[in-house]
Formats: C-alpha cells, structure tokens, sequence
C-alpha cells in the first residue's frame, strides 16, 4: 500500500503543478463552493447569483471545509476527488480480500491495476463528482459483501451510510450502480449460512435503502423549503424523473459504451498474462460471478439508456480491476513473465515520440490547424523519458507478480503526466481563467460588469474571488439597453470579431478570445454590438 500511496503523491503533486482549474467543470464546482462560502448559505448552492440544483451538496461542502482548515486557496478543493480516488484504490483490495480469501495476492496487486489504468487515473485528477459517487459505490459493495457473511445491522447501516454518500454526492444514480448485484445474490451466494434468509436479507436491503434516503432527505428538505418552489421540485424531480426522460431521447447507439471499453481498460489489454489468465477463468469461481452481478447489470442499463457520458461507468471500474487482478493471479511461473511489461512500456514509448514529433510533422503534412504541444521542457522531459525507459526496461528485476504489475503502472502514470505538460506548457494560458477573473474583479470595484457571449458557468467566480454575480446579457437589445443605463461599465465577450483598438482588455480564452468593451465605446458607436454576436 505505500506503492500506492507513493503513485499517487506523484502523480497529484505533479498535476496540481502543470495546470490550473479547467474549465467550465471544475471552475463551475468550485464556483458553486466559493459563493456557498461568501454568502454562508450551506444548505441551498447557488450559481452566479441563482439557486443551483444540478447537482448535490456534498462536494461543495468539503471543498468550504478545506477552506475553514487551511484557508482559501486553489489546491484544496483540487485534492478532494483525488483523496477518493485513494480511498477507492484501498476499498478495492478490502473487496478483494472479501472475495478471495485464499487468494491473498488479488487483494495486493487490485489496487496497483486500478490505479494504472488510464480512464480512472485521468479522472482521479479531475474536481468532479463522479470519483466521489465511485467511492460511495465501492464502499457500498464491500458493505453488501459483509452482509452476505455476517447478516449483521451493523453491516446495514454502513449499507444505508454509502448509500446516502452517493445521493449526496451525485443523487439518486447510486442504487442503478448497486441494486442490480444486491437483488441478484442468490445467484453469486454459493454458499448460503443457516442464519441467511432470503426475506431478510431484501428487508435488511430496504432498511438500508432508507436510512440513505432518511440521510438525504436531512438535507433536502429543509434546502428545499428554503431554496423556494423551482428550487424544491428541480432536486425532487429534476434529478430523477426529468433527467431519465432526457435520457431516453436516442442521443446515442446503445453500443456507444461497448466501442469504447477497450480504451477503458488501457494499457493492461496489452499486458499478456492478463489474456492468458483470462482463459482460466472459472464462473463458478464466487468473486467472478460477484464481479459480472455487479458490472454487467449496470454495464447495460447505462448502454440501454442513452443519454451517454463516458464518466458515468468510472463506479465500474473497480469490478473491472478485480476481474483483471483475478485473471493475473493465475500467473504461476514469474520467471517467465519478468518482462511481461515489455509492450505496455513500449506503448507508452510510442505515445511519448509521437507527441514529440507530432507538431514538426503537422507542420509539413498540415494535417490540423494550430497544433502546439510544448516547448523546451516538455522536450528535456521527452528526452529523459526516451532515454530512461529502455535502461529501465531491461535492468528492472522482478522476483513476484505485484512487482510486475508495479513495474507496469509507473510508465502509465509517468507518460500521460508527460502528454498533459506537452499540451499545457504551451496552452495552459488559454485555460487559466483567473486573468479575465481578476480583470472582472478590478473593473466591479469601481463599475458594473455584464457577460455576453452565449451561456455563462460562473467560470470566473472563484479564481477572480467576485462576490457578487455577474449580470448576463442574452441579446443585442439587452446589450444596448444595458449600456445606456450603465454609461461608465465593460461587457466581456467573444471579441474574436471585434477590432483591438476597441477593446480595454483581451485574453486567449479555450479556443478563442475574451475581451471587455466599454460602455461608452458602445455608446458612441452603437453598430459595434454586431460584432459581439455569439
């Protein structure tokens, strides 16, 4: 576990150093916190000034708590998620230490696989939800699998507490993610105690389910009371019913997901052990059959419904890492499998020269626009990495499969830190809000500020500290009026269109620019607002 523990601090440190808050997710997140933080309303979030009920309270309340701890700062909230991403890593191996008893090496290399894989690693550094719901569901299964042993309450109320974790951290999404597996367990309970009864075991089932919604409704019903009538019904309804319906609109094929979970279980299909002990997979075996109750299950439920995220299957990808730990495990001569992580080191070696050398090729080739992928130091970097990673390969000796397995993990953690500094060194200006923030901040001392350019995220919030919203303009006419009744105020926009020489300040903004102009520019020369149309 200090393997995991010394990963993971680097991959965070590294992280927290090579960018900023991106957005408009996690700028959006921690907007919502700071104004929960400013205002000191911790029972209804708010948004820009308006109630805010697309998602619960439970981030926004640990991110006010790190502030009350160490102060307000940027890095805190940007370590919340990555701390259950920790935590879910050693949920996994207690799951497996649950599954395979006499197996003890499945619950040592789980989380090492978990944590080198690329889709949970990327997201284990993202300020979002989801690695929060993934931890509540982890916690969840290894509660269901104790009460599948001991049939005791207190193995319950842990149930009932991980599952008023997950409302609390993404809504009511959390028992799609768990129920399939619970109401299937006369399925991969092979051996039943005497004091397990079915009856019991689906009213213990429903006991659990409400003391998680008796935790959930603490919170949203005095919130909804006080967050007014829209406020109420969005977090009663809108979460629930309004977003299933949406969902089934036929956005995507329901192969969408099945086309994509080969990407989700990179590097470790080009680990061949894996392929090997797959083979020898025996679905009579307790914790195989426990692990496809879990992940099929939900696995089509989500293709089925199609509104589709990619992020929405990372609760999975736990019972995908034990099915892949379960498979390796059946490696029993390591001598011959010392190099076996020779192809996903090569892998990553192809990624690294090909980042390197994609811009000067796309130079000749001119194969996308504006293509930059770093500089001096993403390139010393490249160098070592070419350089150092061959030495390693073939001087690293393993003497068991965890050292294998951690041996694997390292380039998966090391490479895709390595893509993310190529693209940033270069680009990260073009993410880092807090330039036009405090811009924001300087001209809202001394006048008013609008916004106008399509839908705004409250992107600036926090990382310019405004404490009071932005106003939001939707049309040419809304410009004009607002500008005659604020003569000395700056509207920011997507001034991609406009002349410099009109504009008091730009920014490279994502893939295009934001400029503040003047009210009085506006006013003296109203056939500019043609050129602030979205």
């Amino acid at each position: 576990m200090f393997q995991i523990l010394i990963l993971w601090c680097v991959l965070i440190s590294a992280n927290l150093f090579i960018r900023p808050l991106m957005p408009i997710d996690e700028t959006r997140y921690v907007s919502v916190a700071w104004e929960m933080w400013v205002s000191g309303d911790f029972l209804v979030p708010h948004l820009n000034g308006e109630t805010y009920s697309h998602k619960p309270p439970l981030l926004f309340w640990l991110m006010s708590l790190s502030w009350w701890i160490f102060g307000v700062n940027d890095w805190t909230p940007r370590i919340i998620s990555p701390l259950f991403a920790l935590g879910s890593t050693f949920l996994s191996s207690l799951v497996a230490r649950e599954l395979w008893r006499d197996r003890p090496q499945i619950s040592a290399i789980t989380p090492l696989i978990l944590l080198g894989t690329s889709f949970w690693l990327i997201f284990s550094t993202l300020t979002m939800f989801d690695m929060l719901l993934a931890f509540f569901v982890l916690l969840a299964i290894f509660s269901i699998l104790r009460l599948s042993k001991s049939n005791a309450w207190r193995d319950v109320f842990l149930l009932g507490f991980a599952i008023g974790g997950g409302v609390f951290s993404k809504g009511p999404v959390v028992l799609l993610q768990i129920l399939p597996v619970a109401l299937l367990a006369p399925w991969w309970i092979q051996q039943k105690s005497t004091e397990l009864r079915w009856r019991d075991w689906y009213l213990k089932l429903v006991a659990a389910i409400l003391i998680g919604a008796s935790l959930a409704l603490a919170w949203a019903i005095p919130a909804g009371i006080s967050g007014g009538e829209a406020y109420r019904n969005a977090i009663f309804l809108g979460q629930t019913s309004g977003r299933l319906v949406k969902s089934f609109a036929h956005q995507l094929p329901w192969y969408w997901y099945l086309a994509r979970l080969p990407l989700l279980l990179l590097p470790w299909l080009f680990f061949k052990p894996l392929w090997q002990g797959a083979l020898k997979l025996n679905f009579n075996d307790y914790g195989v059959r426990f692990c496809i109750a879990w992940a099929l299950p939900v696995f089509v439920m989500f293709s089925l419904v199609s509104g589709k995220r990619i992020h929405y299957l990372l609760p999975l990808m736990p019972a995908f890492a034990l099915l892949l730990a379960r498979a390796t495990d059946e490696i029993q001569d390591v001598q011959k499998w010392q190099k076996a992580y020779f192809p996903v080191f090569m892998l990553f070696m192809f990624l690294v020269l090909a980042a390197t050398a994609l811009p000067t090729l796309n130079d000749h080739f001119h194969w996308v626009k504006n293509v930059t992928l770093g500089g001096k130091l993403s390139a010393i970097f490249a160098f070592c990495i070419v350089l150092v990673m061959p030495f390693g390969m073939f001087s690293m000796t393993t003497k068991s499969v965890e050292q294998i397995i951690f041996y694997t993990v390292i380039p998966s953690i090391i490479v895709p830190t390595f893509l993310a500094l190529c693209y940033l060194e270069t680009n990260a200006n073009r993410f880092d809000t807090k330039p036009i923030a405090e811009k924001i901040a300087q001209f809202q001392n001394q006048n008013a500020v609008a916004f106008y350019t399509g839908k705004y995220h409250a992107q600036f919030q926090f990382t310019g500290r405004l404490t009071q919203p932005l106003t939001i303009l939707n049309s040419p006419e809304a410009v004009q009026d607002w500008t005659q009744n604020h003569s000395d105020g700056f509207v920011l926009f997507d001034s991609e269109k406009m002349a410099r020489e009109n504009l008091v300040y730009s920014h490279a903004y994502r893939a295009g620019e934001l400029g503040f102009i003047s009210s009085e520019k506006l006013l003296k020369n109203s056939t500019l607002i043609k050129f602030m149309i979205p």
